[in-house]
């Protein structure tokens, strides 16, 4: 088993079933898209409220005029309007190299009579002209204006020694801005975070999709198992008003379909062979995880062997859970562990169902310290005695992922039942299980898929619609223990 794991550590990836598991992860947790695509929203939305600043600019556009000279024939205190295209843009280098320099700087601060600029000043030149357009921006609608007029102001004065004698003739003279001009659109915002949350979401469920690999069929699991597949049990469904009745999920059940029926039965034919072939009465019927009817599939193997006219007991072997009684019968409250502790005799503890003719050791409690129970002679003793007893001895075993029991109780069992239930358990964690109980030394007989829907598709007619087997709740441990129990 650790050589298949290690050659199948990258399992091959089936667009189809990757597709379906994205589909199923949508419908299961499309609140998760919605969820992240609101706090997207709000996150978007609070950020540019929050962090946002206001932002004014105050503009002005003006033509740029060089002062004449007697040099060039121009008389002194004239200005020229026209410029070639070889002063304009020595005009368009020169004007912005002005702006950032600190003596404007320096000379603005003096005639506003201030120790620093609350604004930032910029300017751009019309390509083959004198036309400037001078832009401040400030956090304060009046600094910008004051900024600009200050600078429109002191820049002939400072300028005049990079570039002569300057005149600007006005053409759009500096106003107080009334609205910021970086006024945010919240709306636009909150969509673009909302749109950035559900991306987020699918993602997620992409990847979900991707790392689930559960088993979808049993032909998934033939490149990575040289196990048999005892049968497909398909998924059952009842009337809402009837959910309530879950112990009579059987194939003594005339509400069930005949497609479950014959499927148990088949299974449990095939479980049968394999033992005898093996001089074997003792099943152990388990599975990965709790939720993968472990407990509905090994009792109606049981009814299934009784229909067969086989004498068949049914162990309660999961001591952990027993306040489930699945049973349907009232005993003393001991079952195994009161006839293995020496609480209650073998035959009190047993109790036939009139019904199907099967007979039941069910316990009540949970028990404490479960491998110190298993590892007591006496256990392997009651199982001789049961073996020589009945034709068929079921051990409905807690999940072998969760604890050591499965494999313990293995190591007294002829043959194991496996049960994978569909699209529920990652195979890589099936495999670790199946491994773990190859251990035992106990042949593991098979497995039965379970819960298989009915849907024809690239795998064909499976099932019958929907209903949860696997009834454990969550496993806790009651008032029993070895030594304490009375």
């Amino acid at each position: 088993m650790d050589e298949r794991l290690e050659d199948r550590e990258e399992l091959e990836i089936d667009l189809g079933i990757l597709l379906w598991n994205f589909l199923q992860g949508l419908v299961r947790f499309w609140w998760l898209v919605i969820l992240l695509a609101a706090l997207g929203s709000a996150a978007y939305y609070v950020k540019n409220s929050q962090f946002y600043t206001p932002m004014y600019q105050s503009v002005a556009s003006f033509t740029v005029m060089t002062g004449g000279n007697s040099e060039n024939g121009q008389e002194e205190g004239s200005y020229n309007f026209y410029y070639d295209t070889t002063t304009a843009g020595q005009l368009a280098k020169t004007f912005p190299y002005i702006l950032g320099s600190s003596l404007l700087t320096d000379a603005i601060k003096e005639d506003l009579g201030v120790d620093s600029i609350s604004g930032s000043i910029s300017a751009q030149a019309v390509s083959d002209s004198n036309l400037i357009t001078m832009t401040v921006t400030s956090s304060d609608p009046q600094d910008a204006k004051a900024i600009l007029e200050s600078a429109i102001k002191v820049y002939p004065e400072v300028s005049r020694f990079v570039i002569g004698e300057t005149k600007f003739n006005m053409i759009d003279v500096p106003t107080a801005p009334k609205e910021p001009y970086n006024q945010p659109n919240f709306v636009k915002k909150a969509v673009k975070g909302a749109l950035l949350g559900a991306a987020a979401g699918i993602f997620l469920i992409v990847l979900y999709a991707f790392f689930r690999k559960t088993v979808q069929t049993p032909d998934e699991l033939k490149n990575v198992m040289s196990l048999p597949c005892l049968g497909n049990l398909p998924e059952m469904k009842q009337k809402a008003r009837k959910k309530k009745r879950r112990r009579d999920i059987s194939i003594l059940n005339k509400e069930f379909s005949q497609r479950f029926k014959e499927s148990l039965l088949s299974i449990e034919l095939k479980a049968e062979r394999e033992l005898q072939d093996k001089n074997g009465k003792i099943l152990l019927v388990t599975s990965t995880i709790s939720g993968e009817g472990k407990s509905t599939v090994a009792l109606n193997m049981a009814y299934a062997a009784a229909l067969h006219e086989k004498k068949v007991l049914f162990i309660d072997a999961d001591l952990r859970k027993q306040t489930d009684r699945r049973c349907l019968t009232e005993t003393e409250g001991k079952g195994l562990y009161g006839v293995v502790t020496g609480k209650c005799s073998l035959e009190k503890a047993v109790e036939k169902d009139g019904r199907s003719g099967i007979s039941f050791l069910c316990g009540s409690l949970p028990v404490r310290n479960v491998p110190a129970v298993l590892n007591r002679p006496e256990f392997q003793e009651t199982l001789r005695r049961v073996r020589g007893e009945y034709d068929l001895v079921i051990l409905d075993s807690p999940p072998a992922e969760m604890f050591e029991d499965a494999s313990l109780m293995a190591e007294f069992s002829d043959g194991i039942c496996y049960v994978i239930r569909h699209d529920f358990v990652q195979k890589r964690r099936i495999l670790e299980s199946l491994a773990g109980l190859e251990s035992s030394g106990t042949t593991i007989l098979g497995y039965a898929f379970n819960g298989v829907p009915l849907h024809k598709g690239r795998y064909g007619y499976y099932g019958y619609g929907r209903y949860g087997y696997g009834y454990y709740g969550k496993y806790g441990y009651g008032e029993q223990d070895e030594e304490t129990q009375s």
